[in-house]
């Protein structure tokens, strides 16, 4: 499992009560919560939008219920799962939806789940989703190493029930800087947060894979004991949880919201960093605030669907690339440090799809080929291994496949090679369509 995974925990308000600033009805938090006001927060928790009565559920490990003395800092109002585990990742990550100095949502219901591993997280989103919760946050991440090719296939089609029946997952974007793009992250209706620095700029966590919208992941204040001790820490699982929390205060205001009109409201409300989407921030910088009178709604976003003609597929040309009919994929050999680019047409075209981006199912870390098209095999790979690439649309469907034999140098494939194999593959079909493609 990825290190930037985590799993949460909690103790039922019925034993451990509200916090005294909460009980009193006017939720505080502390001045060293500076994301509180660059995120929206600030406005909405003095106008009395706290998450009050929306159910938010978390899948993390070791989240417990911070308790002072005679305060309790944080109180879980359902707690499910392996409720003995007991770490300082799970306990921050909850501190920032839900506590009295960080929380962005402090009067949400907190359903907690402590999971231990890759079947008993995808048992814990269904918890909190069979208890009600609208929105879940999962601050965690698995790669291939992680799961079986049937586990995999079992858990891809629960999150996708969930979604499909209104499940709105949120999910941090990893961590390292060469990281792999993660379970469930890779699925189409996830949203999928970047962590960035404060002054708005990448923090260098795990920037080659698009991302939904970002949030702060440097350096940010938190609990960090379930006795009260507070401290900072930095990373995308501490940025997912203010987009969840951002989540439940819009839906506080208004709970009809469908999964697709939040993430509208997200996108139209988020501060842009870039002309268009990216890679390191998504659309841009969250912001919370007041439900928009005209939002689009569902209706319109499924007109706007309908007419969307995404791209199917993908031809893949460059010297030195073989097409291999019998598992519908390119190949070639490269030796470890070797560099080449690559050049893709999409299948139709579509502007919207420019952002094709490559996910590599077969190796913790690795050098991308990304959005500039461009292939490195990492110095450390060891020959006799390969890479398996895929490249993705919009949507996340895996439409180009590409395997890297790494060889030693001097055995790879003929740079000046002009004679190809170009392919075009129609996922709605049960074989690919092969076609001659001459190299340009």
């Amino acid at each position: 499992m990825t290190v930037f995974r985590t799993l949460i925990a909690a103790l039922a308000v019925i034993v451990f009560g509200m916090s005294a600033a909460l009980a009193a009805g006017a939720p505080t938090y502390d001045a060293s919560a500076w994301y509180m006001g660059e995120l929206g927060v600030t406005n909405l928790l003095n106008a009395g939008i706290t998450g009050k009565g929306v159910k938010v559920g978390m899948v993390d490990t070791g989240i417990r219920p911070i308790v002072s003395g005679s305060v309790t800092n944080m109180a879980i109002d359902v707690w499910g799962g392996d409720t003995s585990q007991n770490a300082p990742h799970g306990i921050g990550v909850a501190s920032i939806i839900k506590s009295d100095k960080f929380g962005i949502a402090p009067e949400c219901a907190l359903y907690a789940y402590n999971g231990s591993g890759f079947v008993d997280d995808i048992n814990g989103l269904w918890w909190c989703f069979t208890n009600g919760c609208r929105v879940v946050n999962f601050s965690g991440g698995y790669t291939p190493f992680d799961y079986t090719t049937e586990q995999l296939a079992w858990a891809t089609e629960q999150i996708r029930t969930m979604l499909a029946q209104g499940l709105i997952l949120v999910a941090a974007g990893g961590n390292a800087p060469n990281e792999t793009l993660s379970f469930p992250q890779d699925i189409d209706g996830v949203i999928d947060i970047a962590g960035i620095t404060r002054d708005r700029t990448s923090a260098g966590l795990n920037d080659n894979w698009a991302k939904d919208f970002a949030a702060f992941g440097a350096d940010i204040p938190l609990y960090t004991s379930a006795t009260g001790a507070t401290g900072m820490n930095s990373g995308s699982s501490f940025a997912a949880p203010m987009a969840t929390a951002i989540c439940a205060l819009y839906l506080q205001q208004n709970p009809a919201l469908t999964r697709d009109e939040l993430y509208e409201i997200l996108k139209a409300s988020c501060v842009k960093l870039s002309d268009g989407p990216s890679k390191v921030w998504g659309h841009g910088l969250l912001q919370a605030g007041h439900v928009p009178a005209d939002y689009k709604t569902q209706a319109q976003i499924d007109a706007e669907k309908a007419s969307y003609v995404k791209t199917t597929s993908a031809t893949l040309s460059n010297k030195g690339l073989t097409w291999n009919d019998q598992y519908s994929r390119y190949e070639i050999k490269m030796y470890p440090g070797e560099t080449r680019k690559l050049k893709y047409t999409l299948v139709p075209v579509n502007v919207s799809d420019t952002n094709l981006y490559w996910y590599c199912g077969n190796m913790p870390t690795f050098n991308p080929i990304g959005l500039d098209q461009v292939l490195t095999v990492p110095t450390t790979t060891a020959t006799g291994r390969f890479l398996v690439y895929e490249a993705r649309n919009r949507e996340r469907e895996t439409i180009c496949r590409l395997r890297v034999d790494v060889v030693s140098k001097g055995s790879e494939s003929d740079p000046d090679k002009e004679a190809i194999i170009g392919f075009v593959v129609v996922i709605a079909s049960s074989a690919p369509i092969a076609v001659g493609t001459p190299l340009d």
